[in-house]
């Protein structure tokens, strides 16, 4: 490395480069010209002494040491910005609109809120759990101002939390999952999750019946409790009484799933929501990162 000191500023782009995948696209968040943030990345590059990307087609990846840095990178972001905040004359102020779905009510909602009340006392917020149908409309009506989606892939303008994989799911009587046709618990559709388990059944050639159709997690938890059937969710928020099912002849390997934040659009976003989308970025991806894809059996 040519020198002991990191540029935040180089750091922050950065971050903000990986996280939306296009220097384009940070280039708009930072405000400023496209081949000025690829000049930053440079420089960075410069200053580590190490190549941080490397292209991929027409897009890039980190390297290894990229992804080393990124780790540190986001480290000394929060860091700076927990000093500032706690330091500053000034404190954050206004209103932040959050919409979360209901897999992360009870873990990392939470973890969110005590965060950020505790940092930025003086800001407002306001949660909203719901079906994601219903956030994205609510963030679209302007009555959100982020919200926690998944996703098979990263929509434009996105921001990427992580990934996290998809798990047949039910209790422990082990026999549930041998019989034929399958018993599931589904969501009322349009649902993802419920799309992906039969789109993998149907490939695989198991039949498949439903016996009960839910709207809330909630009830589909005590289905799958009570042993009436099997459900296909993500291990995030996943209740003691209920087990992770291994892939088998019966049950099908599942895909990964993309959890991302989408922002409301608007010509300048207060400095209270930035802050809330790093909290958010921050502790949902430490969550997700103590999560594992099954192993086939």
């Amino acid at each position: 490395m040519n020198t002991d000191v990191l540029d935040l500023d180089l750091l922050r782009t950065f971050v903000l480069a990986v996280d939306l995948g296009s220097f384009a696209r940070a280039a708009e968040q930072v405000a400023r010209s496209q081949s000025a943030v690829s000049l930053q990345m440079q420089r960075l590059e410069e200053l580590t002494g190490h190549q941080l990307f490397v292209k991929q087609g027409r897009s890039w990846e980190l390297t290894g040491s990229g992804e080393l840095l990124m780790g540190y990178a986001r480290q000394l972001l929060r860091l700076n910005d927990e000093a500032v905040a706690a330091l500053s004359t000034r404190q954050l102020a206004g209103m932040v609109r959050l919409g979360m779905l209901t897999d992360f009510s009870e873990g990392g909602l939470t973890q969110v809120l005590a965060r950020f009340a505790e940092q930025h006392p003086r800001v407002q917020m306001e949660v909203t759990i719901d079906k994601q149908v219903v956030l994205q409309q609510k963030l679209k009506a302007g009555q959100l101002d982020l919200i926690v989606c998944f996703g098979t892939t990263l929509p434009e303008g996105a921001l990427l939390i992580g990934k996290v994989p998809l798990r047949w799911i039910g209790n422990n009587n082990k026999a549930i999952a041998q019989q034929s046709p399958l018993p599931l618990l589904l969501f009322e559709p349009p649902c993802l999750f419920r799309a992906a388990g039969l789109a993998a059944l149907e490939k695989s050639g198991k039949a498949w019946k439903p016996v009960l159709t839910a709207s809330n997690v909630a009830g589909m938890w005590a289905a799958a409790k009570a042993g009436l059937g099997i459900t296909i969710r993500t291990p995030i928020g996943l209740p003691a009484d209920c087990k992770l099912l291994p892939v088998s002849g019966t049950l099908p390997a599942l895909p990964q799933i993309t959890v991302y934040l989408l922002i409301a659009p608007r010509k300048k976003t207060s400095a209270a929501i930035l802050r809330m989308i790093e909290i958010v970025q921050e502790t949902l991806s430490a969550e997700l990162k103590n999560i594992h894809p099954p192993k086939k059996k």
